[in-house]
């Protein structure tokens, strides 16, 4: 049983308008979850978009066949999405309907396919089961799992993806012993899922960014007003009352002592700001200001959570920061990433040093955390890489009709032969 839930989004006046109790028009999208209510947020429209029905209608919809999964059978148009409710799914759905934008116009076959949008590793709507070319876009899965679905789908892209890796710190056995664990428990929850990853069809793609605006114009690194930053959650949930600490937080509050540690024996600024929670797109006013500290920070720390993924690596990238994180997934897009990696947060202090102490330096790697954005996290760049994996699929699934046509046909000449020469035989 599906519970209902009210998502209200301001929109301009209109006739027959419901009114909110400060007396704003608003318009009423359902969305049903089977996710608790407190799961579902209300998400503001600002006041120049437009209703949901004119969005849709609107200019030449190019993404008419990207569906985003409001939960149960419910779907939306991903431009619909993006307007009204950019986090439904917990992320930027704006980023993704960018590289959906790019990849109508690369791949040919675009229009032959269907793009959907979930959260959900197990199920989709049923209005999708053996639908033709269906390509699935996993949203926020950090247990890595293998969708039971994928199977019979086309293809599956996950952000984060389904490869989990073993991130140890040196030395530190009480993160490690944490670290083993929740591997161990993230491979548990895997097994359900190992048999379906036959078809060697799923792919990881990056995270991209939570709540930034349209980069404008790069400040040069030199120039900006904060040496180092981070903005971030550091409790994640209690075990055992608090007595047991995940991974995350033994990380980040390491993290946050050393820089607070460091710091005080130096005339550098620091903007370190913390919260209990993930802050969500319509929080205030605690990070709204977040995007204006990235824009003028030098360095962005990027310590893990859950996973070893953050949208902290992209979103630095975006602005052109020099970004210091942890072991990096084994993925394509952070293979050659220009972040320093840590495997020990105590040697940061010397990081910060050495890179602040050479302007030069500091100008050359901000150079190359905007070229990495350019060809590999910016949506144009991801576009290309699912464009090229859908074709590769194409062509295998080509290939292999191929093969099976030509035993066929194999088969069946030799079956002509056999009787031609019965034939012969018997006369």
């Amino acid at each position: 049983m599906f519970e209902q839930n009210r998502l209200y989004v301001t929109k301009p006046a209109a006739k027959k308008q419901d009114k909110n109790p400060a007396g704003a028009a608003v318009t009423k999208l359902t969305c049903y979850s089977s996710a608790p209510v407190n799961h579902w947020h209300v998400f503001p429209l600002q006041e120049h978009c437009q209703p949901e029905s004119n969005v849709m209608l609107s200019g030449n919809n190019k993404l008419h066949n990207c569906l985003v999964c409001m939960g149960g059978e419910e779907t939306e148009s991903i431009d619909t999405v993006k307007v009204g409710l950019p986090y439904a799914l917990e992320c930027n759905i704006t980023y993704f309907a960018d590289i959906m934008r790019h990849l109508s116009d690369r791949l040919p076959t675009f229009r032959d396919h269907t793009f959907v949008f979930t959260r959900s590793v197990t199920e989709l709507p049923r209005k999708f089961d053996d639908h033709p070319n269906l390509v699935v876009f996993v949203m926020g899965d950090e247990w890595a799992r293998v969708p039971t679905y994928a199977s019979g789908v086309h293809a599956v892209f996950k952000a984060p993806g389904q490869h989990m890796k073993l991130a140890l710190h040196r030395g530190w056995w009480r993160f490690n012993t944490m670290a083993l664990l929740q591997y161990a428990r993230q491979q548990a929850k895997r097994i359900p899922h190992h048999h379906r990853d036959r078809k060697q069809n799923i792919f990881a793609v990056p995270y991209g960014y939570y709540r930034l605006p349209e980069r404008q114009q790069v400040t040069p690194i030199n120039e900006r007003g904060i040496d180092a930053s981070f903005t971030g959650s550091l409790d994640h949930r209690n075990v055992l009352g608090g007595l047991i600490k995940t991974n995350k937080v033994l990380s980040r509050e390491r993290m946050v002592q050393t820089v607070d540690e460091w710091k005080r024996g130096t005339p550098y600024n620091v903007d370190v700001k913390l919260s209990t929670f993930f802050p969500k797109a319509h929080d205030e006013p605690e990070f709204n200001d977040y995007p204006t500290v990235l824009m003028d920070t030098k360095i962005c720390l990027s310590p893990r959570g859950t996973h070893l993924e953050t949208y902290r690596l992209c979103e630095g990238m975006y602005y052109g920061c020099i970004v210091i994180a942890e072991e990096q997934p084994d993925h394509w897009f952070a293979k050659d990433s220009p972040a320093f990696i840590v495997d020990d947060w105590d040697t940061l202090p010397d990081l910060l040093d050495q890179l602040l102490g050479d302007p030069a330096a500091m100008e050359a790697q901000q150079q190359a955390s905007l070229k990495y954005w350019d060809d590999v996290l910016a949506p144009n760049a991801v576009s290309y890489y699912i464009a090229t994996r859908l074709e590769q699929l194409a062509y295998n699934a080509t290939a292999s009709e191929n093969r099976r046509r030509s035993k066929l046909d194999d088969g069946a000449t030799a079956a002509a032969n056999l009787d031609s020469n019965k034939s012969d035989k018997a006369a």
